[in-house]
């Protein structure tokens, strides 16, 4: 009975189709008058207003067909949507297929590829209730076609027949499909372009989320989000307010079609447009990204008016609570999330309700890093690619966003041959600039037989090299400072967190100190250590020396302050001098904050910073007013400045990681912050022979013992001074400079001592001929040689590797040293 009711309904419709359907159009244009705006700038608005009446008729007519039980109520505006199917395109190879009952359509140009293509996955708007694979066929033609690329459109199955979130399981089917079979449609795996317009540049954006997890498929190239809808927070952003009755969208059909997407009745539609779905503290927790503060001012001018949210109702939230998940509202991730999506494209148009979603995104995107290119359609409205192809139909705005696509499409592939090009480059200037290092350390470095694992060495010396050039380098360009990149690059090792030590950044008196305190109970004070980085003075930081410091602060189970002192050559002699001795009077007058015996206070430092701790020592060893240091470590540090053909200068002058001229070089930058006079330094004409000889009985080969002459040294005989050279260095007989200059009167006071010397190091005899002073002074002296060490062995490399079995003994010994104490 009810079949010959629906055939009599068909009949009777057949019949007074010719008067009711043009009654029908005419009354929905009145009531388009009267309920939508158009505001001025937008395009065509005649035109607009009567596709939106089309529009509203077929809605109209499918209700009235729904009641009469003919057909769905949307499937006359799904037929309308599809439009009028394009002739055969000659260029194009189309093909039907289906991938887990999701209908696909793939777009291949015939055109012989001269490599691999572009592959672009569309997923068309329609609110996920209508549109289809054949509604944007011209778009999808145009993409394959333009930009030579094979485009997968995804004719995903629509809601209400086939539930939320079904949409985003087709997609995602569909796009690993695509992606698993790149070889067969000859796409280029580091190609791969996800997008979509409306709904579908949501569930576009859902996907590139979602994939960021697999990393068994190729990553996603860039995402292109056409006027897109992102989030079910906020109805009341300004594009909201000021677009709300602007066709072919209006902000009531939003609500409308997100009801009939999730497949349930618009009961509470005035509540949702006024947002009392959304809970206090999801409104709060969100702000941050969703927010009419965070849309530009330019966007406000036309009409927005801020309005207060309304009352939270927990019924309309029940309702419809899909909206504000993550696969609904995906511009509610967080920045983890963000911060690890491909490149974007993202249009947005003037005259759309869902202008700011884009916004809000774009500024998302940009905060976290990934770029971004924007392209804002100032007279178009949302969903006008619908009416792309149709020549007098279509929009010209649909043109331009068409070719802004194209545009963007096409400078990727420029981008992308430029980036080639610049690997290729800096794949060949790398090879270049490792061959030079290689070819310098071979010509004017030597690896003594003594030295363990020489290899090793030159790969250390060789990097260093690199970085050096790389340094100088970006330092002809303009960019920076040689110095200054090769202190970035030694400091870019982060260590976490030490379980067994509390690891705090302070400043004594204006000076940066980082402090190593154990964990463990004690139950006495512990033993206090001063610790001054090596580097030159030049180079080193509290980052440097950090897994050095680590390392002493447990083993010996001290606390442990290393100093951040200036650095030359910006500040000269005797900037860091005066850092250390302000950080070391300021730890001695507050031992007891941080539980540290006053009779167990020790200086240590390594190179650069061995020189500071002795001279930190001397200005303390007469201050009766602080707590006495109990001992200095001195790790094979650099002493005095007079003469630099001692036998160690000479036998190593060119053993990594410290050439002979560069020990005065850095001795130069620390002083005057220039390298001047460097050959009358290293030739010894820079003191004049009355110093000389007052210097002799301290500074002299003589003071070295025969063993440590044996390797090659010959005595050479120094030059005359001239006044102008010692002018320039005369600072060099100051003994906070040069500590292996102080008198007698001062040795003598100084404390217990530890020195390390290495065989193969330039300043082994500073080390040799201060041990000497001290012991012939009285002062007892701890004296550990590395008889296969080098120059920056206990802190350079240190880890993995690189690491030197001598540079475990040496440790072994400066925390033995420090356990005696």
């Amino acid at each position: 009975m009810a079949s010959v009711y629906t055939t009599l309904a068909i009949i009777g419709m057949f019949f007074i189709s010719p008067v009711l359907v043009p009654a029908l159009f005419w009354g929905v244009v009145l009531y388009d008058f009267f309920n939508t705006e158009l505001p001025p700038g937008i395009e065509q608005p005649l035109k607009l207003r009567v596709f939106h009446s089309l529009m509203i008729t077929t809605m109209v007519a499918g209700k009235i067909l729904e009641k009469l039980g003919i057909c769905n109520d949307l499937t006359i505006l799904r037929a309308a949507v599809n439009g009028i199917p394009p002739w055969r395109d000659s260029k194009l190879l189309i093909e039907d297929l289906t991938v887990d009952e999701v209908p696909l359509r793939i777009y291949q140009p015939k055109s012989p590829p001269t490599g691999k293509r572009r592959g672009i996955l569309y997923f068309h708007g329609g609110a996920g209730t209508f549109g289809s694979i054949r509604a944007f066929e011209r778009v999808c033609r145009y993409m394959a076609k333009k930009c030579n690329s094979v485009v997968v459109s995804v004719g995903y199955r629509l809601a209400p027949e086939h539930p939320y979130p079904g949409q985003y399981f087709d997609c995602l089917n569909a796009t690993l499909y695509f992606m698993r079979n790149l070889e067969e449609y000859h796409v280029d795996p580091g190609l791969i372009i996800i997008s979509g317009d409306s709904c579908g540049a949501n569930f576009a954006t859902v996907i590139c989320q979602i994939l960021l997890n697999d990393r068994d498929l190729p990553k996603v190239r860039a995402q292109v989000l056409l006027y897109p809808g992102l989030q079910g927070l906020d109805f009341h952003l300004p594009s909201y307010q000021q677009n709300a009755f602007v066709p072919i969208l209006s902000r009531k059909m939003i609500i409308y079609f997100c009801f009939r997407y999730l497949n349930k009745k618009p009961t509470f539609w005035k509540e949702v447009l006024q947002n009392s779905h959304v809970p206090d503290s999801m409104r709060h927790q969100y702000k941050k990204w969703v927010s009419a503060d965070l849309i530009p001012d330019e966007f406000k001018v036309r009409g927005y008016v801020p309005t207060k949210p309304a009352p939270y109702k927990p019924e309309v939230h029940e309702a419809i609570k899909e909206i504000l998940a993550m696969t609904f509202s995906p511009l509610l991730a967080e920045d983890s999330i963000i911060c690890q999506l491909p490149e974007s494209l993202i249009v947005t148009c003037e005259f759309d309700v869902l202008r700011d979603d884009g916004l809000l995104y774009k500024r998302r995107l940009e905060e976290n890093g990934v770029r971004v290119t924007w392209y804002h359609c100032e007279n178009g409205f949302h969903g006008i690619l619908a009416f792309f192809g149709y020549g007098i139909f279509s929009f010209l705005s649909a043109n331009k966003i068409m070719d802004s696509i194209v545009n963007y499409f096409s400078i990727m592939a420029v981008v992308l041959t430029v980036l080639v090009l610049f690997l290729a480059g800096f794949l060949a200037a790398f090879i270049l600039l490792v061959i030079g290092a290689i070819n310098f350390d071979f010509s004017n470095s030597e690896i003594p037989p003594g030295v363990t694992q020489p290899a090793k060495l030159r790969i250390i010396h060789i990097i260093l090299i690199c970085t050096a050039v790389v340094g100088k380098i970006l330092e002809n360009f303009g960019i920076c400072t040689q110095v200054s990149f090769v202190r970035y690059m030694q400091g870019r090792k982060s260590l976490g967190a030490d379980p067994k030590l509390f690891i705090k950044d302070l400043w004594f008196d204006k000076v940066p100190v980082r402090i190593y305190q154990p964990k463990a109970p004690s139950a006495s004070q512990r033993r206090g250590v001063m610790f001054f980085h090596g580097g030159g003075w030049v180079f080193g930081s509290l980052e440097t020396h950090e897994e050095l410091c680590r390392f002493i602060a447990r083993e010996s189970e001290s606390v442990v302050v290393s100093v951040g002192y200036r650095l030359a050559p910006e500040h000269k002699y005797p900037a860091a001098y005066e850092d250390c001795l302000s950080a070391s009077q300021h730890f001695l007058q507050h031992l007891q904050h941080y539980g540290v015996d006053p009779a167990r206070v020790t200086v240590c430092g390594d190179s650069a910073g061995g020189n500071l701790a002795a001279a930190v020592s001397q200005t303390l060893a007469g201050r009766s007013d602080l707590p006495r240091l109990r001992a200095q470590i001195l790790i094979y540090p650099g002493l005095q400045a007079l003469d630099f053909n001692l036998p160690s200068y000479q036998q190593n002058r060119g053993v990594p990681l410290l050439f002979r001229e560069r020990a005065a070089f850095y001795m130069l930058q620390y002083l005057n912050g220039s390298a001047t006079k460097l050959e009358e330094v290293l030739d010894g004409s820079h003191i004049p022979p009355d110093m000389k000889l007052k210097y002799q009985k301290w500074v002299s080969p003589d003071n070295i013992p025969e063993e440590f002459k044996v390797r090659g040294y010959k005595p050479r005989v120094l030059l005359d001074c001239t006044t102008e050279v010692f002018e320039t260095v005369k600072r060099f007989c100051e003994p906070t400079l040069c500590p292996l200059l102080a008198e007698d009167t001062i040795i003598q006071q100084l404390p217990e001592s530890f020195i390390l010397t290495c065989e193969y190091d330039v300043l082994r005899d500073d080390g040799l001929l201060y041990k000497k002073r001290l012991e012939d002074n009285g002062v007892r002296v701890t004296w550990y040689h590395l008889e296969d060490g080098f120059h920056g062995i206990i802190n350079s490399f240190n880890s993995g590797w690189l690491s030197f079995p001598a540079r475990k003994r040496g440790l072994d010994s400066i925390v033995n040293f420090l356990r005696s104490l």
